[in-house]
């Protein structure tokens, strides 16, 4: 007996349904907003504007610092000089989405949070780095700083590049005592420009930092990056 058409077709969107599940499933994220998200289309059957409004769960493999929906204070999106989106959490965390150009589709190159721990939410070196781990795996690098106890960053390449060209990023990277004082003491206030200079061209993945204060974590950024993609919008390349 041969199978309907609708029997057929039915079986098609179940199958790319379960394919964009497991693809949503392997992404990275932050507050459960992945590099790729478009601001209005949709990545793996997920929309930005449903991540914000909690309608995929709080439950989301690879996410780090929890979820928007019912701690989200404001939300800005601006257009000039390029497509940006900021979000501050009832907590006071700041969150930036950063998109590619309109030719691109609007896509996220770079999502970052930024997070104080005042007094006695000082965090502990070892379970900050566990709470990066748990969302990013082992960090290909560990960049801790010699002059300031607690200050730390960690780099993770992303596990869906192409293992040549994911081979070829990781060697790229600063090795972990090679890297400049100057670099690591203003890194996470460096450009784009800077961050190719430092982290090579062709960067993705999730980079961490950790600022130190007495032995404490007293304050992290938490990035995905995507430095390609970020071409559609700035000029990377290094000056000669």
């Amino acid at each position: 007996m041969k199978p309907s058409l609708r029997l057929i077709l039915a079986s098609l969107l179940a199958s790319r349904l379960l394919a964009g599940v497991a693809a949503a499933a392997d992404r990275w994220r932050i507050l459960g907003v992945p590099l790729d998200m478009p601001v209005e289309d949709d990545l793996d059957g997920q929309y930005l504007e449903g991540i914000y409004e909690g309608d995929y769960g709080a439950h989301m493999a690879g996410n780090y610092g929890g979820y928007i929906s019912g701690h989200l204070k404001d939300s800005l999106l601006r257009e000039l000089p390029f497509y940006h989106m900021n979000s501050t959490m009832k907590d006071g965390r700041q969150l930036e989405l950063w998109f590619s150009t309109r030719a691109d589709g609007r896509k996220v190159f770079g999502v970052e949070l930024h997070e104080i721990f005042e007094g006695k939410k000082a965090k502990d070196p070892d379970a900050a780095t566990k709470d990066a781990q748990a969302a990013f795996g082992k960090p290909d690098r560990v960049i801790a700083s010699p002059a300031v106890p607690g200050q730390t960053i960690l780099l993770f390449v992303d596990p869906s590049l192409p293992k040549e060209k994911r081979d070829a990023v990781i060697a790229r990277l600063p090795q972990a005592r090679q890297m400049p004082q100057e670099d690591v003491d203003k890194f996470s206030r460096t450009d784009l420009r800077e961050r190719v200079r430092i982290l090579g061209p062709d960067f993705r993945g999730a980079v961490v930092t950790f600022y130190g204060f007495k032995g404490k974590v007293t304050g992290s950024d938490v990035e995905l990056l995507d430095l390609q993609r970020a071409r559609t919008v700035f000029n990377l390349e290094q000056a000669r």
